[in-house]
């Protein structure tokens, strides 16, 4: 069921109980870039638009001359959505790879508050409970992790492009996580 019945001082009110990728990136959808002729304002990405459309890049990368440029945007993608979502690639890496998912906690499009809630859903048990970091004295951001081979982290004060927003702070992260020190 995508909606559920909530009462709220005894007026029922529904809600949508999960989301898509249309939800998520409605720009994609409403075609904004058909519109704009170029990539949503909200991300700057054109450098990396120019950066995999270098020869030498599509060379190095083994990519074959009659395939297309690559394009952040394009609605020529077969894509099949699901209540499902994603969490099936999860359980397959489950105890085979470690994962490591962060987020901006002031994400706009995807809330830290929202993938918190479909952590806790997945009723992985958590191996180190969800606890502040820090770099100098200040707290950065919060890690949790669960059965010793998923962990999420939030980076304070990010956006949806963490690494853009708050690059010390998302390496921090990231880099201990890879290298299996303390964060």
């Amino acid at each position: 069921m995508s909606h559920g019945v909530s009462v709220v001082n005894g007026t029922e009110k529904t809600y949508k109980r999960h989301f898509t990728a249309a939800d998520y990136t409605p720009w994609m959808f409403e075609g904004l870039k058909e519109a704009n002729g170029s990539i949503p304002p909200c991300i700057y990405g054109t450098p990396v638009a120019d950066y995999f459309n270098r020869a030498d890049i599509r060379a190095l990368l083994h990519v074959p001359d009659y395939v297309q440029a690559w394009e952040l945007c394009t609605s020529n993608i077969n894509y099949t959505t699901s209540m499902e979502a994603s969490l099936w690639i999860y359980q397959a890496l489950r105890g085979k790879y470690r994962v490591l998912k962060y987020s901006g906690d002031v994400d706009g499009s995807v809330p830290t508050i929202g993938t918190r809630n479909w952590i806790n859903t997945t009723g992985w048990e958590v191996s180190e409970a969800y606890r502040a970091y820090k770099m100098e004295g200040q707290i950065v951001g919060y890690v949790e992790e669960r059965e010793n081979w998923f962990t999420f982290g939030s980076i304070h004060g990010a956006g949806h492009m963490a690494p853009q927003y708050k690059p010390p702070q998302t390496y921090h992260l990231v880099f201990n996580w890879l290298k299996q020190t303390p964060i």
